[in-house]
């Protein structure tokens, strides 16, 4: 498992202040950059990582550290800074140093920690026989707690489970590898739109941690338990039961309203994406999305002609963004999907490549047949 500590800034994270942060750990510590350098890792003797650092993001969308955190920014209602730090729970003094590397940031930049109370400055000093932990088997899937030949088993004890860059990062190898991505976590937490809409795709998974039958599909409330490398459904006389925690959370007298759409398009000189969901968005909310991006913390403002961008230079390949809506409308929230549809075979486009490149209209020919 690993425990998460953010440092929410109004000052970008500057070299120097990383550089402050890392020293958390004394100058014994290693330190190596992995992920094509999008993740800082600290690491103990035998380099054992304890400590993982994000790059920090820009948010510009308002109302997100509430709505993901429970805490105010350090600004009102301006851009900040989004610093996340994933410390091992296998070694006890590896949230200590998480915690002491978002507090000098704070200390320099000015900002906020969550959890309340984690930051410190103090240095803290690892153990000699840190190299002694295991690390979980697996390359390429540094923040997965457990991986089989079936899943990557993600153990988080956030009360609002968010589908952040790292956990997006975790989605995409477990595809790429043919696995199912598995989230376990206390019955307290719950998901964010985005975050239950991949869970909901088979064969993935919400697993909920409960007293009484051990485990439990957070979305179906069928028991699980572990089983050839998976968490699976515990079946007596052919089908799955229910835990009793779930049924009565059904009983509560919460409700929520799921839209679920498609649209199909040819991809024209002049498409926009985006649109769809920005009318549907204004009919059930009065407003439309107020920003949009590839994860959480949405850290975009909304903008249909940069996200239809993004899915031209992505394109054969499908694109999955996130929109929010205004502070005030917290709750509402979409995850989005920009796939590639068979459509009849279009005439050769009269476009041509430019010194050994596709032009941007090129570019735009090859990508018709979007939905």
């Amino acid at each position: 498992m690993t425990k998460d500590v953010i440092s929410l800034t109004p000052l970008m994270p500057d070299p120097w202040a990383l550089l402050a942060g890392l020293y958390a750990g004394g100058p014994g510590m290693e330190v190596a950059s992995v992920a094509e350098g999008a993740v800082v890792q600290l690491s103990g003797v035998g380099g054992r990582p304890l400590v993982s650092v994000e790059a920090p993001i820009l948010v510009q969308v308002p109302g997100e550290a509430s709505r993901l955190l429970g805490i105010q920014p350090p600004v009102d209602e301006g851009p900040f800074w989004w610093t996340e730090t994933r410390a091992s729970t296998a070694v006890p003094e590896a949230a200590r140093l998480a915690g002491s590397f978002c507090g000098r940031l704070n200390l320099l930049l000015g900002g906020v920690t969550w959890p309340p109370g984690a930051a410190t400055t103090e240095v803290v000093e690892t153990p000699s026989d840190v190299c002694a932990v295991p690390v979980p088997e697996g390359t390429g899937m540094p923040a997965v707690d457990v991986l089989t030949h079936r899943s990557a088993v993600v153990l988080t004890d956030r009360p609002v489970i968010a589908l952040t860059p790292w956990l997006s990062d975790v989605f995409r190898s477990a595809v790429a590898t043919e696995r199912s991505l598995q989230i376990v976590s206390p019955a307290t937490a719950r998901l964010t739109a985005p975050a239950r809409a991949v869970l909901a795709q088979p064969p993935n998974r919400w697993v909920v941690q409960d007293p009484g039958c051990g485990y439990y599909d957070g979305l179906t409330g069928a028991v699980l338990s572990w089983q050839d490398g998976t968490f699976a459904p515990v079946l007596t006389d052919g089908s799955a039961g229910r835990a009793e925690t779930f049924t009565a959370h059904m009983q509560d007298d919460g409700r929520r309203l799921i839209v679920a759409f498609r649209t199909l398009r040819s991809a024209a000189e002049d498409l926009v994406l985006g649109q769809s969901l920005e009318a549907a968005w204004q009919i059930l909310t009065g407003t439309a999305p107020v920003g949009w991006g590839t994860a959480e913390p949405v850290n975009l403002p909304w903008s249909p002609r940069q996200l239809t961008e993004l899915a031209r230079d992505r394109a054969p390949e499908p694109t999955q963004f996130v929109a929010v809506g205004s502070p005030d409308r917290s709750w509402s929230a979409a995850w989005v999907s920009v796939s590639w549809g068979r459509f009849p075979r279009l005439p050769p486009c009269s476009c041509t490549p430019r010194s050994g490149r596709f032009s941007r209209r090129s570019r735009s020919c090859r990508s018709r047949a979007w939905t």
